[in-house]
């Protein structure tokens, strides 16, 4: 498999704050009223910037609009130009994040039929994506008992949805006979709890030494060995 650098992947993929700011607004097109596409998305980039270096000091719950405001540099009427309430930024937050890790992986993945270079490529541009935008990722993870219930039930979904990816993967490995028969749900859930290790606790992996393509190494090469030896060890235990 061919690597990918960060930085060509963040490139490739438009995986930046600013990026994705514009992508909301076009997405948003005749919600917000301004004059400038230019400044719309540098004023957005402020805001959700701000929301996430307020929300890691702070926490979520406890910041206010009023604070946020001055954070991002704007006042607070140029604040409800853009969002209507904390719910609508936490929302707008978690939806482009799911969005994108969706969008990034689908496109990674759509010429890749071999189930072992699907499965090492989506590790890779699971945890290259996260890299790209681990204020966005660690937010949405660190936040989401404070979301309103209908948000919540999203985050969970949207996790779902990325832990089917490898679960499919894994199915497939099955079908061609080269993984074991363990569940592939629970396989591809214990795959999403490694990949997420990372952005939450990064501290740790670079105190190892790691960056983020050895710990895709590490990750590839442990969710290879588990899954073939998984008929293995479900033998054992029921033996």
């Amino acid at each position: 498999m061919e690597r990918r650098s960060l930085e060509s992947f963040t490139a490739r993929h438009h995986l930046d704050s600013r990026s994705l700011c514009a992508q909301i607004l076009e997405a948003r097109e005749g919600a917000i009223a301004v004059r400038s596409a230019e400044a719309a998305t540098d004023n957005l980039t402020r805001i959700i910037e701000a929301t996430l270096r307020l929300a890691n000091r702070k926490g979520f719950a406890a910041m206010t609009l009023r604070e946020l405001a001055r954070e991002s540099g704007l006042s607070l009427g140029g604040l409800y130009a853009y969002i209507g309430s904390k719910d609508e930024l936490a929302r707008l937050i978690q939806s482009w994040v799911s969005r994108t890790l969706r969008r990034v992986m689908a496109h990674v993945l759509e010429d890749i039929h071999d189930s072992h270079a699907r499965l090492a490529s989506a590790i890779e541009a699971h945890l290259l994506t996260t890299e790209a935008l681990r204020e966005w990722f660690f937010f949405l993870y660190m936040e989401a008992h404070h979301l309103a219930a209908d948000e919540r039930r999203q985050a969970v979904a949207a996790e779902r949805n990325s832990e089917q990816i490898f679960a499919d993967i894994i199915r497939q490995g099955q079908a061609e006979g080269r993984y074991g028969g363990m569940d592939a749900d629970i396989a591809a859930g214990l795959l999403k709890a490694m990949l997420q290790d990372w952005y939450l606790k990064r501290h740790k992996h670079g105190e190892r030494g790691l960056d983020v393509s050895a710990y895709a190494d590490i990750v590839t090469a442990a969710a290879e060995a588990l899954l073939q030896a998984s008929d293995k060890t479900k033998t054992t235990t029921h033996g």
